[in-house]
């Protein structure tokens, strides 16, 4: 089976750029699950002591690293995603 060569030189870019972007995410400092439920009590208004079932996910993809955080208070249920380096909220909703 013949490869061509534009087929090589197309594989080894997309290697190299996997590669960048795990090095560029790897050199960062993420901000840690506990910091990432304070962002997330801190923008509910509530505290640890307020909150049940609470639950804390690292999603990760090729470019991004984001925390899931969702608990309860009250009959309130919050969903956040938040920025694991930068603890910026990405997303916040309630049910």
């Amino acid at each position: 089976m013949k490869v061509s060569k534009k087929t090589v030189l197309l594989v080894l870019a997309v290697v190299l750029a996997i590669a960048v972007c795990g090095c560029a995410l790897g050199g960062k400092k993420m901000i840690g699950k506990d910091a990432a439920l304070q962002v997330a009590l801190e923008d509910a208004g509530l505290t640890s002591e307020e909150v049940r079932d609470v639950d804390i996910e690292l999603d990760r993809t090729l470019t991004s690293r984001r925390y899931e955080v969702d608990f309860e208070a009250g009959r309130t249920e919050y969903e956040y995603k938040i920025d694991a380096y930068t603890g910026e909220i990405l997303s916040a909703a309630t049910d």
